[in-house]
């Protein structure tokens, strides 16, 4: 069966659908292409119309900080684990998921984003990392274009970062996060695989 959402909503099946004032069937939703279901803040399951990882649904955005959970009473959640030993009262088990002290908490879109920006400037380093090693073990000179490379993503990093602490809005989130340029290297770097390994150097 096929789901239609309003704004991230479902649609009740078979029901009529009001939009701006005009009432249509929901019957018409089969006839229309993704792009006028779009524009009407309507999609489907397959429709691709928005970016999951920012967006839940069509003008539906993710949560952009961190958010502690509560349950449907309001009431504070925490993190569980497996206590193998608790008893439970009526059954003739034992072990359950049990509350922790620690408040289960949503990562919002500055959180993951800044993690993703950080892993991928690890990434980035790590094939140069050798030069890195070799001058503190040999006291061989790194190389400066080495060094300009490797300053380069840094500051870019440090740039992304500080702007998505200070975004207010997902859209602006996208905005940043497509605005990230890395540096390429000038030369062909000597990648981690191709040296020998550092233990292995003379002392």
């Amino acid at each position: 069966m096929t789901t239609y959402y309003l704004n991230g909503t479902p649609i009740v099946e078979d029901s009529d659908i009001t939009l701006n004032g005009m009432t249509y069937p929901y019957s018409w939703l089969e006839g229309t292409s993704p792009s006028i279901r779009a524009s009407l803040g309507i999609e489907k399951d397959g429709d691709n119309n928005f970016e999951t990882k920012y967006y839940w649904g069509i003008n539906n955005p993710r949560i952009l900080e961190d958010r502690e959970e509560v349950d449907k009473d309001g009431d504070p959640m925490y993190v569980q684990v497996w206590d193998p030993e608790f008893v439970v009262e009526g059954l003739q088990q034992t072990g359950a998921m049990v509350d922790t002290t620690k408040r289960l908490i949503a990562k919002g879109l500055k959180t993951t984003c800044t993690a993703e920006v950080k892993a991928k400037t690890n990434d980035l380093l790590k094939p140069t990392d050798y030069y890195i090693i070799r001058n503190e073990v040999e006291s061989v000179v790194i190389p400066t274009d080495v060094v300009a490379y490797r300053a380069a993503i840094v500051t870019e990093s440090d740039r992304v970062v500080t702007a998505i602490a200070a975004v207010e809005s997902v859209d602006a989130l996208v905005t940043i996060m497509s605005s990230i340029a890395w540096p390429t290297f000038p030369v062909t770097v000597v990648v981690e695989e191709e040296l020998p390994d550092p233990r292995n150097l003379p002392a």
